[in-house]
């Protein structure tokens, strides 16, 4: 982990909020490390999975929803470190 979680709130949100505007412009990243990002921001901006289980018929909200679940109870700052670091690794590739 990194000197992120050293960080105030504040300049957390800054730096977080600026690279999920950043992996926007990212070309491909793959299925694995967009539920990893998805389920960082969601847990980072909403908190603990908030929405009701979709139908298994549903596969990609399936997996959205696992994803958000399987981190209950994480909390928003390190959330957005987790966040923070993966945009950083992806942007290097």
């Amino acid at each position: 982990m990194s000197n992120l979680i050293n960080l105030d709130t504040k300049d957390l949100d800054i730096m977080f909020n600026e690279k999920s505007e950043i992996i926007k412009h990212k070309e491909s990243i793959s299925d694995e490390d967009k539920l990893f990002l998805y389920k960082y921001y969601k847990q980072a901006t909403i908190g603990d999975i908030n929405i009701e289980e979709p139908s298994f018929f549903n596969f990609v909200a399936k997996q959205k929803y696992n994803a958000w679940k399987s981190i209950k109870g994480e909390t928003k700052k390190l959330s957005m470190v987790y966040y923070i670091n993966k945009v950083d690794e992806l942007m290097l590739e």
